[in-house]
């Protein structure tokens, strides 16, 4: 069985196409809630409770942001390493299982790029916090992965992670983000930052925008992806 692990429910929804495909059986998608604490509890909890013989690998998925200003946006990645920002701990990623992903994305003619991913515990908001993470070599931040890593590591479990980037090092997210401290905004959210800010509803327009085009190319990536990884149903 190949799981395929995400943060969010929007996220976790570009995997229902590519996992009907595959067919009954053959993945189990995992949601657990942003950043690091929680993905350690929901790894740790599905490897605990789960008869290791039948899971044949794990697939992180989900958006990323961007380190640099040289990638495309939309741009998919399969992070050859990821690094944690907290201990500096670092896992590889370059293994079979990763070379299978890359020849079937390459086999279906997607445009991917290699990268190294940071995991952070908080959502990096400005250019110099973006920069920070990037001394550690990173291209990429996302929120979950390293946990993953390491876990799937210490029970020989096969991991690699499908990151889509979503903005460059030199967008800004909104402020707000980090004061509304949810992973989605209310309405009422929404509309008090707009009378602080009246510039926020384009701000929030242009990353709705960007987001959309993000799921669904990670979307199309997945359908492809995911029955490739799956396990071959024998009857």
């Amino acid at each position: 069985m190949l799981i395929v692990a995400t943060a969010l429910p929007w996220e976790a929804q570009t995997a229902r196409g590519g996992a009907a495909i595959a067919g009954r059986g053959r993945t189990r998608l995992i949601t657990s809630g942003i950043g690091p604490e929680r993905a350690r509890d929901t790894a740790q909890q599905v490897l605990e409770t789960t008869d290791p013989d039948k899971i044949t690998a794990i697939l992180s998925v989900g958006v990323a942001g961007g380190l640099t200003n040289d990638m495309r946006r939309p741009a998919l990645t399969l992070p050859q390493q990821v690094v944690r920002q907290a201990d500096e701990a670092r896992w590889e990623l370059d293994g079979p299982l990763y070379r299978r992903a890359s020849r079937t994305l390459n086999e279906a003619d997607f445009y991917w790029r290699p990268a190294i991913s940071i995991t952070t515990p908080r959502v990096l908001f400005t250019r110099p916090e973006k920069l920070a993470a990037a001394e550690s070599g990173a291209q990429i931040v996302q929120m979950e992965d390293s946990e993953w890593a390491e876990l799937c590591a210490s029970a020989s479990v096969p991991f690699i992670a499908l990151r889509v980037v979503l903005d460059a090092l030199d967008d800004d997210i909104p402020v707000e983000f980090g004061q509304w401290r949810r992973d989605v905004p209310t309405a009422m959210d929404i509309t008090l930052g707009a009378i602080r800010r009246p510039k926020l509803l384009r701000e929030l327009a242009g990353l709705g925008l960007q987001r959309r085009a993000a799921l669904q190319e990670l979307e199309r990536a997945l359908t492809v992806l995911i029955p490739a990884l799956a396990p071959v149903q024998v009857n």
